[in-house]
């Protein structure tokens, strides 16, 4: 049996008590060195309700083992009345709602564009992670998100009951390996899920016609 101890003024704003987050906090303290990921990103928390014609809000189903799943989207739904999340291209989403689904995706320059709107919303179950430096991508992250350390530490972070969730300070406290923040990687994970998004697209203009 693994146990832990913490005094009273370590248990953060929030006085969290759930022995399944310091433990998972002991296991990201336990990670390979690099950059902590809030030396990275920012997790921005930007709320709006989105328009009536607004045709492209995306739910936690949206994402999926690094990929963003287009097909059931694209018809405005009318009387829309809570707040979403903003979202911008060049940001990573995770889902804070069972980790184990692993609903990670990252959101291609120019994918605004591609769909014909000015931005994207998404549900207030995503985290939205976007680099702090401006024009430096984070798509790397995505493969970080999705790798063994990283989805043992939040499968056994995530507290709730019947529905678990993550602490996004659990993730921003996590160092990010050297290898994740590459340029040529970034690169290439932003091509495929372009392309990914594109051939989503012509599919649906094909069977729509």
């Amino acid at each position: 049996m693994r146990w832990i101890t913490r005094s009273f003024s370590e248990t953060g704003a929030d006085f969290s008590l759930s022995p399944e987050h310091w433990l998972a906090s002991e296991t990201a303290s336990q990670l390979a060195d690099g950059k902590l990921l809030s030396e990275i990103v920012q997790s921005v928390t930007q709320t709006q309700v989105p328009p009536e014609d607004a045709r492209f809000v995306l739910d936690t189903g949206n994402a999926r083992e690094g990929l963003l799943d287009i097909t059931i989207l694209g018809d405005p739904i009318s009387g829309r009345t809570s707040n979403k999340k903003i979202v911008r291209d060049g940001d990573v989403i995770i889902s804070r709602l069972r980790p184990y689904l692993r609903q990670v995706t990252f959101i291609p320059p120019g994918t605004c564009d591609l769909l014909g709107v000015d931005q994207l919303y998404c549900s207030t179950e995503f985290f939205v992670l976007r680099s702090l430096e401006e024009g430096r991508s984070v798509a790397g992250l995505v493969a970080w998100l999705l790798s063994e350390p990283i989805q043992e530490m939040l499968s056994a972070a995530a507290t709730g009951g019947h529905h678990p969730r993550i602490s996004v300070d659990l993730l921003l406290n996590s160092p990010v390996g050297e290898r994740y923040l590459d340029a040529g990687i970034c690169e290439r994970i932003t091509t495929v899920l372009r392309r990914h998004i594109e051939g989503q697209r012509e599919l649906l203009v094909l069977l729509r016609h």
